[in-house]
């Protein structure tokens, strides 16, 4: 990624890199002038055309440096050319063929053999050459080498030079194209951004899923596309991994080109050398959908699983949770809880009378009678064949047995029911309080039937 980021930097910007290369070689050209000046040197050199033609060089390789970015390739090729034509007149001036101007040729050859094409190195390098002959041709001396040998010398080690570089050139840039042959194939939405949480680059897969081209996302910050309500903990996280802290993982919402809400799961990593933050994300909005079903699903049946199949109330397990709420609430208000269990009289022989579809039918319309003869905050439940039982909070007990016999009253058609009604006494137990609430029932049931028998406390 780091090499595919500075590829396509290249891309967007021609010549931008080449061009800052050759400014630095320029200034470096003109150092090793300096350099070689204020060192001991061979006497004889025009010392006045060494200092201009050095600050020449100084000058223009700056100038190129701090503009490389509006620099076009043709004139850093230009540029190229003149610093090694600049080199012969170095050599010139020198009045010697000695070799620490070549190391500018050297330096040379190394750009053009990593920034370009061979053929186009191949040119630049045999210009270096041409450009030496002709020095070695005019300057008054050779350092005790023949000019032949000092050329073919040099022109064997550029072309080394050349080569090498250029196969190095060769494999970053297959690498770079299998590396960006990966970052566009991926299905994951890869991206890079800047410190300031500004995209630089992302992939296809951003325009697949959410709709967006990455020429439209480079510059835009990615935060922006997060919805409000996903914000705090999107920043949270990508301040945590600027700060060097590893990635949690993300899921956030975001806005897709067309205005759809998307949800992406992402993770990213600092490369702390280039201040960028490379990013992936995958959508999993179809993930969410399911899991919001599935919750709702498990919540329908949790639900069911609370109810009575039959008449649609609640059922035991519903009162195992509810009546230990209700009691939990009673002993902290120090209020009345009363339950009453209520039987529908002779429903066996009505069951085998009638039959059972009509007998079911009873059940209902009982169920719905008495539900709402009830209050809002009274609780109904089936609890078991033809028995249902009525929790009653914050009720003393001659308020519930008013409330009981309104849905004694209310039963449907000629039938009756008998009811046992039992006030907690906030010390026993579930079982217990409905054991006396039973046995309550039981005692009504044994007067006669359809009638309404209040349970004693316990004495303790």
């Amino acid at each position: 990624m780091v090499d595919l980021l500075a590829a396509n930097r290249a891309l967007r910007a021609p010549g931008h890199t080449e061009a800052r290369a050759v400014g630095v070689l320029m200034m470096a050209g003109a150092g090793i002038v300096a350099l070689s000046l204020v060192l001991p040197h061979p006497s004889g050199g025009d010392t006045a055309a060494l200092i201009a033609i050095a600050g020449a060089m100084a000058f223009a390789g700056l100038l190129c440096w701090l503009a490389a970015a509006r620099v076009p390739l043709p004139l850093t090729h230009a540029l190229l050319v003149a610093t090694s034509a600049l080199t012969g007149l170095l050599i010139y001036a020198a009045a010697v063929a000695a070799g620490q101007f070549g190391s500018i040729w050297v330096w040379a050859t190394l750009v053009v053999a990593y920034f370009f094409p061979r053929r186009v190195a191949a040119a630049h390098v045999a210009w270096i050459l041409l450009v030496y002959a002709a020095a070695l041709a005019v300057v008054p001396s050779t350092a005790g080498y023949s000019p032949v040998t000092r050329w073919l010398f040099t022109a064997v080690s550029l072309s080394v030079v050349a080569l090498f570089i250029s196969v190095i050139a060769a494999r970053r840039a297959q690498a770079d194209r299998r590396a960006r042959r990966f970052f566009d194939l991926s299905q994951d939405m890869l991206c890079t951004l800047d410190v300031k949480g500004r995209i630089v680059e992302a992939n296809g897969a951003w325009q697949q899923f959410l709709g967006y081209a990455p020429t439209e996302l480079q510059g835009r910050r990615l935060i922006d596309l997060t919805l409000p309500e996903d914000r705090e903990h999107a920043l949270a996280e990508a301040i945590a991994v600027f700060k060097g802290e590893p990635s949690v993982g993300l899921e956030a919402r975001v806005w897709a080109k067309d205005g759809s809400i998307h949800w992406l799961r992402s993770s990213s990593a600092l490369a702390a050398d280039e201040e960028m933050l490379y990013a992936r994300a995958t959508d999993i909005t179809e993930l969410k959908r399911v899991e919001a079903e599935r919750e709702q699903l498990l919540g329908q049946v949790e639900e069911m699983a609370r109810r009575d199949a039959l008449t649609g109330l609640p059922n035991r397990r519903a009162l195992n949770e509810q009546l230990p709420r209700e009691m939990a609430r009673a002993r902290r208000a120090e209020s009345d809880l009363c339950v009453a269990i209520v039987d529908i009289d002779h429903f066996k022989a009505y069951n085998d009378g009638n039959g059972h579809l009509a007998g079911d039918e009873m059940l209902r319309a009982c169920a719905i009678a008495w539900d709402t003869a009830l209050r809002a905050e009274d609780l109904l439940v089936r609890f078991g064949g033809e028995e249902f039982l009525a929790v009653l909070p914050d009720c003393s007990p001659a308020e519930a047995e008013e409330i009981v016999e309104r849905l004694r009253s209310a039963t449907p058609g000629e039938q009756t029911c008998s009811a046992g009604l039992a006030l907690w006494d906030r010390v026993e137990s579930v079982e217990e309080l409905l054991a006396r609430a039973d046995s309550a029932l039981y005692m009504a049931k044994a007067g006669g039937r359809d009638l309404l028998v209040q349970a004693p406390l316990v004495q303790s």
